[in-house]
């Protein structure tokens, strides 16, 4: 199969200012996310507990949180195809971790990167994870 794309340090430190912003919004997407289902469960309980409460306005909370919701996942769906379309692998969104494809030898290797650092320090094999992580300067020589 064809080689992924890769990329160099330099390059992706370019695409870090984008990158991070990006980041940024699908965490708060997510956040946005999590509430809005908060709401729509413990609306839809209430309908279920058939307590006397106002069904009608319920129904209507209902299907307004769920296009909230609706629209909210395709806001996300959005920026993620945005942040994928600098190279960016998203590893895991909570920690804000990114993987670029990068070069070591010759050999494909993940350029890594996490929210807060201001430019790629750091790469791993592709088999290992962020635990693995190794200092760039190791990138050119053994």
């Amino acid at each position: 199969e064809p080689l992924p794309r890769t990329y160099t340090p330099d390059a992706v430190n370019a695409m870090l200012p984008q990158a991070t912003e990006r980041v940024k919004q699908l965490q708060q997407l997510q956040r946005s996310i999590a509430q809005t289902a908060e709401e729509l469960h413990a609306a839809s309980q209430k309908i279920a507990s058939g307590n006397g409460y106002p069904i009608e306005s319920l129904r209507q909370q209902v299907k307004t949180l769920a296009l909230h919701q609706l629209q909210l996942i395709e806001a996300f769906q959005s920026v993620l195809k945005q942040l994928e379309e600098t190279g960016a692998i998203l590893k895991d969104l909570n920690k804000g971790l990114l993987d670029w494809y990068g070069l070591r030898q010759g050999e494909l290797v993940f350029l890594c990167w996490k929210l807060g650092e201001d430019r790629i320090l750091f790469w791993h094999g592709l088999e290992e994870g962020f635990a693995g992580r190794r200092k760039l300067e190791d990138l050119s020589h053994d």
